[in-house]
């Protein structure tokens, strides 16, 4: 908590945002129910843990105390048909401490749903980036105040006008674009009729919809819902945009025969500035668009470092508690000549099997929990929700996953080698 409401912590995390936007130096706000889950949270809860598992300690007899003796489960009726004796010990030692092994499991999956929440931020900023960059097929566009008569020598036509559409309590801007059917800069196909509109991948992937379904934008300036029927889908991935027959769009919205407040081209055209709001260059479009990613970054290191400390931190005290259960066992094969790297292949090896097949089932499982529930994170950005990343970064997070557990592995073997025989006779009359 110290750390975080420091200027280490706090303002550092908004450096980017005051280098990119002009804002002024917020003051550092610190609520009272966050300071007080941070200071009392952690106690109340190890003092409830504390006393469950103290309370279970103590109701043993004393001589099992003395002993300490550990309550073995009943799997001995389980038939196991390898005739591998090692394989046969790895699993009946995995059957025993399934609990822990169940634990395990379930850390690794919190883990990894953090970890690709990182992981789906990152590839969100860069699909955004890389989209916008490929569906900006301009390299100018003017928006008008007042339209000549007549298009500009080179210039494409439209006609665009903001509407918006609430969602988990935003309202977001939508484009309506009203384009002819030979626009060259969009690869969208349009149909006449004033209720007909064509959705871009955007508005597909950050409002569901699909074709035939109802599509309703709000005129938040005069008051008023437009309802539009989707007739189809196109690969425009810049901005939330849906696209019109610009005709049917003019006669929607009141204007002249010739009415566009929008010029697209590949080259610089003279226009008076009188008439222009502004002029945006594709220069300025890949700018902007790769403010994300960078903006991001340092959350979604974050992100990505506590992941891999909860793993690391979980799977070594759980392993750890399942080598001090084994302690007796370990010390009786040790009696009986077995050396440490033996000892090695009979407990630990065998968790390996359960961490690949863990990882295995958890690591795609954690990507599909966190892309149905992202949208639910970034209600307020208008973009489209692409997370999909290369099929590459799933080996990639296996061979990490495998990489901890065999470094908490090689941490564990040096706590084998300092289990003696002598383990046997203190535990034993």
């Amino acid at each position: 908590m110290l750390i975080g409401f420091s200027p280490v912590g706090l303002n550092y995390q908004m450096l980017d945002t005051y280098a990119y936007f002009s804002l002024p130096e917020f003051a550092p706000v610190y609520p009272v129910y966050l300071v007080i889950y941070s200071v009392v949270m952690p106690p109340v809860i190890s003092m409830i843990v504390n006393t469950l598992v103290i309370n279970k300690r103590l109701s043993q007899t004393a001589l099992s105390l003395i002993r300490n003796e550990q309550k073995t489960a009943r799997y001995s009726s389980v038939r196991i048909r390898s005739k591998n004796f090692i394989r046969r010990f790895q699993i009946r030692q995995m059957l025993r401490e399934m609990r822990t092994g169940i634990t395990v499991l379930l850390s690794m999956l919190f883990s990894l749903l953090v970890l690709m929440l990182g992981v789906d931020c990152y590839y969100l900023c860069e699909n955004v980036r890389i989209d916008t960059i490929r569906d900006t097929k301009y390299e100018y566009m003017y928006t008008l105040k007042y339209p000549e008569s007549t298009v500009p020598e080179g210039g494409e036509a439209c006609f665009a006008k903001t509407l918006s559409k609430e969602q988990l309590g935003y309202n977001l801007d939508v484009t309506v674009m009203g384009i002819d059917s030979d626009n060259k800069y969009y690869n969208a196909e349009t149909h006449r009729g004033k209720s007909l509109i064509t959705a871009s991948k955007s508005v597909v992937e950050r409002y569901g919809v699909t074709t035939g379904d109802k599509f309703i934008l709000t005129d938040s300036a005069n008051s008023m819902d437009y309802a539009f029927t989707v007739v189809g889908t196109c690969d425009e991935s810049a901005g939330l945009m849906v696209f019109m027959d610009i005709d049917s769009m003019r006669e929607l919205f009141g204007e002249d025969d010739d009415y566009y407040n929008c010029v697209l081209s590949d080259e610089p055209l003279d226009i008076d500035e009188g008439r222009l709001y502004g002029t945006t260059t594709k220069t300025d479009i890949e700018r902007s668009a790769a403010v994300f990613t960078e903006l991001m970054m340092s959350m979604i290191v974050m992100l990505i470092v506590i992941a891999i400390i909860i793993f690391f931190a979980v799977m070594f005290l759980m392993l750890n508690v399942m080598v001090e259960w084994a302690s007796f066992g370990i010390s009786l094969v040790k009696v009986f000549g077995y050396k440490t790297r033996d000892v090695k292949r009979l407990y630990l090896n065998g968790n390996a099997l359960l961490i690949a097949i863990g990882a295995l089932i958890e690591i795609p499982l954690s990507k599909l929990i966190i892309d149905k529930v992202f949208p639910l994170f970034i209600p307020n950005v208008t973009s489209g929700i692409n997370l999909v990343f290369p099929l590459y970064i799933y080996p990639i997070i296996f061979a990490g996953t495998m990489a901890v557990y065999y470094v908490i592995t090689a941490i564990l073997v040096r706590k084998l080698g300092k289990i003696t025989p002598a383990e046997v006779l203190k535990n034993r009359e």
